[in-house]
């Protein structure tokens, strides 16, 4: 019996994003701002992938794009993450807390 193939990781986003996926061995694509790139890599390429990591900008930009996707591509998962560059100018503990509020709905201090 052979195993399933794995298939690889494409991250989208900005440089400090696209410089982590690479060190972790995923594919990348820098997002320029332009929403046919996003488009064109993942027409041509969706079968390569099982996960794509997309930056907030990235969504919030391409959003209507990312959300066909999403549903052509079910046995895609798609996650969006904030960009490091971001993430260094909040407060994690914050950030973290709220983010655990809003999806379990329980405030938790980290």
């Amino acid at each position: 019996m052979t195993a399933p193939r794995e298939k690889k990781v494409l991250v989208i986003g900005d440089p400090f994003l696209c410089l982590i996926g690479a060190a972790a061995g995923a594919d990348y694509l820098e997002f320029t701002g332009k929403c046919d790139d996003v488009e064109e890599i993942i027409s041509k390429k969706h079968s390569e992938y099982g996960v794509i990591i997309l930056s907030r900008t990235t969504t919030d930009k391409c959003g209507k794009t990312i959300d066909e996707f999403k549903e052509r591509y079910s046995n895609i998962l798609f996650i969006t993450v904030e960009s490091p560059k971001i993430l260094a100018e909040i407060d994690p503990k914050k950030y973290y807390e709220e983010m655990i509020r809003k999806y379990i709905g329980l405030k938790i201090s980290i």
